[in-house]
């Protein structure tokens, strides 16, 4: 197996962190740690700064009981949520170091730097510049970084990923605040495409990451995040419309809508989901009143802020990539019954469901911490490629 990286995802609900590596390619989860972090931060804005690095210093070591082995993760990626997330074109060009013209690290390093470069306003930071493709003299291009290859020049066309300053500082200090370097930062869009590229077979496509407070929406064009937005709305909403309709709590609410969803089976008796004390009197809802909540939140709400969320977005787009197949995934993707009712909206379209198929994290809320381990463990030229290295996981065996 290739070096073990640690990757932690700071969502609006979670922080998530997942030990792992590849072969041939591969992702390979070795160790996962889930700790919920609900109402520290929401929809992006943090609330208690101290509380989240405590969370994440306990993190620092992690102990595996199976293997007896402890883990001190000194420095990780970092995947962060999509907020004023753009996406520029750049391209440059390089002359090789080489005396012999033999392209090294060093001159992929150079031809980065070139488009790290690139001016933006002062409260936008570039996260990352990923290679599209590298072209040699002879019109020779490559999708991986040419390194051994013969040019006196080096060409590379590139996307640079940029978002407002203010935000990845703010995540950035909570992890060093804990004591861990930031080896690199990862935009989740970004990272889910990478896990998703060797998963379907279309290369354009818009992708939906269905969140628990905001919901991710981002055109994929070959195989490349290129726009991006989001709509304040996810599967907490869905429990805040299930617990008014209910009169319920709302951790009742979140128990009928994880392990009812949507209600398809045909019973031969109907049992009563719950019970609600109203005025004195016992009002009993059934599966089919769960299912007039979900159908309503979807039809009247949802559905709606994500067609004007892409309308928006891609206004300045022709009309066709408006059917363009949509890939969905997240947690709240996992509804039951949500594939139904997505696929009777968008009919038009195909609708592909991304689930992951790494042992030990099958769930698709996994699926952005899988991508950056992917990421993470592949040299692609990319600006997160060119930073000091240094261990990513020290691992000690104890008795």
């Amino acid at each position: 197996m290739e070096s073990r990286v640690a990757v932690i995802e700071i969502s609006n609900t979670f922080i998530r962190l997942i030990i792992g590596g590849s072969i041939d390619g591969q992702p390979l989860v070795i160790q996962k740690v889930e700790h919920p972090i609900s109402g520290l931060i929401s929809r992006g804005e943090i609330y208690d700064e101290q509380k989240i690095v405590s969370i994440l210093s306990e993190l620092k070591t992690i102990q595996d009981e199976k293997t007896h082995s402890i883990y001190t993760l000194d420095n990780v990626t970092v995947v962060i949520p999509p907020i004023g997330f753009e996406v520029f074109d750049s391209e440059k060009t390089t002359n090789v170091v080489s005396p012999s013209s033999v392209i090294d690290k060093l001159d992929i390093s150079n031809v980065i730097s070139l488009v790290q470069k690139e001016t933006f306003p002062s409260e936008q930071v570039v996260v990352d510049v990923v290679p599209d493709y590298f072209r040699l003299e002879g019109d020779r291009y490559f999708i991986e970084p040419p390194v051994g290859e013969i040019s006196n020049s080096l060409y590379v066309h590139a996307k640079i990923h940029v978002m407002p300053r203010k935000y990845v500082d703010a995540y950035k200090s909570l992890v060093e605040s804990a004591g861990m370097r930031v080896r690199r930062i990862c935009v989740s869009p970004y990272a889910l495409m990478t896990y998703t590229q060797s998963k379907v077979n279309v290369k354009d496509y818009i992708l939906i990451d269905m969140g628990a407070q905001v919901t991710d929406i981002t055109l994929v064009n070959n195989h490349a995040p290129i726009l991006s937005t989001h709509i304040l709305i996810g599967g907490n909403d869905l429990s805040f419309a299930i617990a008014e309709k209910f009169g319920c709590e709302i951790e009742k609410a979140n128990e009928l809508k994880e392990k009812y969803g949507r209600f398809e089976h045909q019973l031969a008796f109907k049992p009563s989901l719950v019970s609600v004390n109203q005025d004195g009197n016992d009002i009993d809802y059934y599966p089919e009143d769960l299912n007039h909540v979900i159908d309503l939140f979807f039809r009247d709400n949802y559905f709606k802020q994500i067609d004007n969320a892409l309308t928006s977005m891609l206004k300045d787009l022709p009309a066709e990539i408006l059917k363009l197949p949509i890939v969905i995934c997240g947690g709240f993707s996992k509804l039951r019954g949500i594939e139904k009712l997505v696929k009777e909206k968008y009919r038009e379209q195909e609708v592909i469901f991304l689930n992951s198929d790494v042992l030990g994290a099958r769930h698709p809320k996994y699926l952005p911490l899988i991508g950056a381990i992917v990421i993470a463990t592949k040299y692609k030229g990319a600006l997160s490629d060119q930073r000091s290295k240094v261990n990513n996981i020290e691992r000690v065996e104890h008795k």
